[in-house]
């Protein structure tokens, strides 16, 4: 049996309001069908407990459980909330088959008063009766399209690109900067070398006598 909060207003039934345009042929088939779904779940109603109403303002058959106590009624009432909404899919599935309803627009399951139909479905989880339909569940984020690693690969390619670049960017910045530096320095470079080589110094030749008789020293200037 499932545990859950009890509804103790009196006067009030679980209540399964079925949508449709369609004419119910067989009231005994209906409530057939819904003791079966109701007996998957372990919850016994017998089908003598069960009354069913045509409220034409909206198009719906409801389907009451009487002669329930509170705890009953809740434990019916969220019975469908176990797998919503596959639980009320397959029972439009169902009651299809031998009832004359072939087309079901909705199924709302709810505890409130007598002879009127669910305004919409109880929330799953409240434990109370008229409230609004569960939210429906966020919709999952879109997985990456694929291709997703040919933009990474282009972007490996541009990075490797990029570093090319700047290796040979840096490489012709030195160069110059070594030619400007040479530029600057070569004159200091060419006083030092001009400054340290040695001077020519005259070379005396062999002396050569003069008609005088005065020998005189010849000159020759070193290469």
């Amino acid at each position: 049996m499932l545990a859950l909060p009890l509804v103790a207003l009196l006067g009030q039934v679980a209540k399964v309001d079925i949508r449709t345009a369609d004419t119910l042929t067989s009231e005994e088939v209906l409530k057939a069908q819904l003791k079966a779904a109701y007996a998957g779940g372990g919850l016994d109603v017998a089908t003598e407990h069960m009354t069913v109403t045509h409220a034409a303002m909206v198009g719906a058959y409801v389907i009451e459980v009487t002669a329930a106590t509170p705890e009953v009624r809740a434990q019916l009432d969220a019975y469908w909330c176990v797998n919503d909404p596959a639980l009320r899919n397959t029972f439009k599935d169902l009651i299809v088959l031998g009832t004359g309803l072939t087309t079901i627009d909705a199924v709302h399951t709810c505890v409130g008063a007598s002879g009127e139909p669910c305004a919409s479905s109880t929330v799953c989880g409240s434990g109370g009766g008229g409230g609004s339909d569960p939210a429906p569940a966020p919709e999952p984020e879109p997985e990456p399209e694929s291709g997703g690693g040919g933009d990474t690969k282009k972007k490996d390619d541009d990075d490797d690109k990029l570093s090319t670049t700047v290796i040979v960017l840096i490489t012709i910045g030195a160069l110059v900067t070594c030619a400007l530096l040479a530029c600057i320095v070569w004159p200091y470079i060419e006083s030092c070398w001009t400054q340290s080589a040695p001077k020519s110094e005259p070379i005396m030749g062999p002396i050569t006598p003069t008609p005088s008789g005065v020998a005189l020293p010849t000159l020759f200037n070193a290469v």
